[in-house]
């Protein structure tokens, strides 16, 4: 379902994502003329692995997943878009004409669909925004260098830690209570763990009482604590 209506909040919103963020009111303007809101069920799909790249995307609500079948069948979850982000601008970048991963709702989900070719001409007519992107991509390489060595170097209990600590705003320091929003096995997945490795190390950060569980709760005893272990390496 498409609607073209796109509120104050949701405007105001994308203006300070990285990807709008450095354009003029003309520029802006102009993208939100080629820009649709759509509104998608839950596991609606959204794009297929192998379709051809049309769009790009920013998460206004709820849960995006990407993820690659496998040749047996399996899933493996490349990324969980949370509300916020951006996602398949580096594949437009690349000048990739596909896209290399498939992309479904977890939950109710509200995205914004921008025209990727109209995108790129804004960004072909001004110096300062293909600027901007570049610094973006840079950043996300640096991110995917790290996740990559979370995923290679670590065990179970850190990387699941990581994660945690990754949804808690920098101010928290002491208890918090984490609401998972989407299913245990998909973590697993996104963090390259099987779900039985998963409820190990779910139960062993219990017994250190590091962590408490009530039902999608996880409960962070000591955030301070968990992010200096984190830190030096001792999960």
């Amino acid at each position: 379902m498409l609607d073209r209506v796109f509120n104050a909040s949701i405007i105001a919103e994308m203006q300070s994502h990285h990807l709008f963020r450095a354009m003029d009111e003309t520029q802006y303007n102009q993208i939100l003329s080629f820009s649709r809101l759509k509104n998608l069920s839950v596991d609606q799909l959204l794009f297929q692995h192998g379709d051809d790249l049309t769009h790009i995307y920013y998460l206004v609500d709820g849960a995006i997943k990407l993820y690659r079948s496998t040749i047996k069948g399996n899933e493996k979850i490349i990324e969980v878009i949370q509300p916020g982000k951006s996602f398949a601008e580096g594949v437009l970048f690349e000048g990739v004409p596909r896209y290399p991963v498939s992309a479904i709702s977890m939950k109710r989900s509200i995205v914004v669909s921008i025209n990727s070719s109209k995108y790129l001409d804004i960004l072909k007519q001004s110096n300062p925004l293909c600027i901007n992107m570049l610094g973006h991509l840079s950043q996300r390489l640096h991110w995917m260098l790290k996740e990559l060595d979370k995923l290679t170097l670590h065990n179970a209990s850190f990387r699941i830690v990581d994660y945690f600590l990754c949804q808690v705003a920098d101010n928290e320091d002491s208890v918090y209570d984490l609401c998972l929003t989407i299913p245990k096995r998909d973590i697993a997945s996104r963090l390259s763990i099987k779900p039985e490795t998963f409820s190990r190390a779910l139960k062993s950060l219990l017994k250190k009482n590091l962590i408490s569980i009530e039902d999608n709760h996880i409960i962070l005893n000591d955030v301070h604590q968990l992010r200096k272990m984190v830190e030096l390496e001792e999960i």
